[in-house]
């Protein structure tokens, strides 16, 4: 036991819950100041030896959660044998669960700051030896001045685009574009879901994600503006999380016609590529994506996009290859208070819907979208292009490793949790 986890049993002891409870506040703010000062502590950052480590939470459903599957299964794809950490129930304490130092040729955490200082009291940010990188996502044009300040926590951050980058300037350490890996054979095997209409439209997002970012309003204003209420065009909006915000579910749902069809459930995601893969085009209206990861899992399925010429999607995604719909600058607006100040763009419904028309009306159009995006996608997010983004130390790390393993290649480590 460590010093700190005995003063915690001790205080535990010794004091009443009513006071431990008053006491609490004060005493997580200790907490957070002791792991953000253990974690600047010299920690071998110039070391090579030991496994790649990613760390995340590899059985979450959300883009940080799938963004630490696609990187350990990249170096993978590559011969690169990685061990993955799920810290998916992590939380701030004062006792580590590494009880020695653990040592690592990388450190690769796939959490934002507020999940990375839970990560590391749970780990213990002493034991931590080797280089640690941080990836992270943000939407809105500068991240918070906390973030910026724990960017010390790691010696470098990776951004999945210029956008979120730029976001993050002025952070206490580096930062690097590192964009989702992506593998165009996967999508090659999926099944398109049986048609329901002549076109059809689908777009995907996520409550807790904040509507009014993800905008499916917008898409809906756009459907509805290009085909009315016409049963030959039917738009499906495939959501989650909507139970825990049941009065803007009810207000979606209540301005959707009957040729939009909202479904608010949580799928297994081969079914959400499914339906991806059996529309004539997916809509992203948002008003500011850190990344994109929709629409590009979109495009590797060779469905046209049409979408907001904002933010992150600008990395890999243009006229070429999409319908890209033009914006303007507009104040932050949610309901939700997930995001407040700033600005994020407003997608002209009238571009939108005009863009529709002319995929429903040439399917020479939509053919060459399709195949203009899986080429895309080939190019700039396969895993061989992911690595070419990374720093010289995790390259040499990674394919020290591989020549370790020799030309059998690697195998899965699994999921150990700490």
């Amino acid at each position: 036991m460590t010093a700190l986890g005995a003063a915690r049993r001790l205080w535990r002891a010794a004091m009443p819950e009513p006071v431990r409870r008053l006491a609490a506040p004060a005493l997580n703010v200790a907490l957070e100041s002791y792991v953000r000062s253990a974690a600047r502590k010299p920690h071998g950052a110039d070391r090579v030896d030991g496994p790649i480590k990613v760390v995340g939470y590899f059985a979450g459903s959300h883009g940080i959660a799938a963004s630490a599957r696609l990187a350990a299964r990249a170096f993978e794809a590559l011969g690169v044998p990685v061990e993955r950490l799920d810290v998916t129930e992590a939380k701030l304490g004062w006792e580590g669960r590494l009880t020695a130092p653990v040592a690592a040729s990388a450190w690769i955490f796939h959490l934002n700051p507020p999940e990375l200082l839970a990560a590391l009291a749970c780990l213990g940010p002493r034991q931590l030896l080797g280089p640690r990188y941080g990836y992270w996502a943000w939407e809105l044009p500068r991240a918070p001045l906390r973030w910026r300040r724990d960017a010390a926590l790691v010696d470098e951050v990776w951004a999945p685009s210029a956008y979120t980058a730029q976001a993050l300037e002025g952070a206490a350490a580096p930062v690097r574009v590192v964009p989702h890996p992506l593998f165009i054979e996967d999508y090659a095997k999926v099944a398109p879901a049986p048609r329901r209409a002549k076109f059809q439209g689908v777009g995907v997002f996520d409550f807790n994600s904040s509507l009014a970012r993800k905008n499916p309003q917008g898409a809906i204003l756009a459907w509805v503006r290009a085909f009315g209420a016409g049963p030959d065009c039917e738009l499906t909006l495939k959501t989650q999380n909507g139970a825990a915000f049941p009065d803007r579910l009810a207000v979606l749902r209540g301005s959707a016609p009957a040729n939009v069809r909202i479904v608010d459930e949580v799928w297994p995601y081969d079914r959400v590529q499914s339906l991806i893969a059996g529309a004539d085009v997916l809509i992203s209206l948002h008003r500011a994506e850190g990344f994109g990861l929709t629409p590009a899992e979109a495009m590797a399925l060779g469905t046209p996009v049409v979408a907001t010429a904002f933010s992150g999607v600008l990395d890999f995604m243009d006229e070429t290859c999409a319908l890209m719909v033009p914006s303007q600058p507009t104040p932050v607006d949610d309901p939700q208070g997930v995001y407040h100040g700033q600005s994020w763009a407003e997608p002209d419904i009238e571009a939108a819907a005009k863009a529709l028309v002319r995929l429903r009306d040439d399917a020479g159009l939509r053919a060459k979208l399709a195949a203009a995006g899986r080429t895309r996608v080939a190019e700039r997010l396969s895993p061989q292009a992911w690595f070419t983004t990374l720093p010289a130390p995790v390259k040499a790390a990674a394919l020290a490793a591989a020549r370790a393993v020799g030309p059998q290649g690697s195998a899965s480590s699994g999921g150990r949790t700490f």
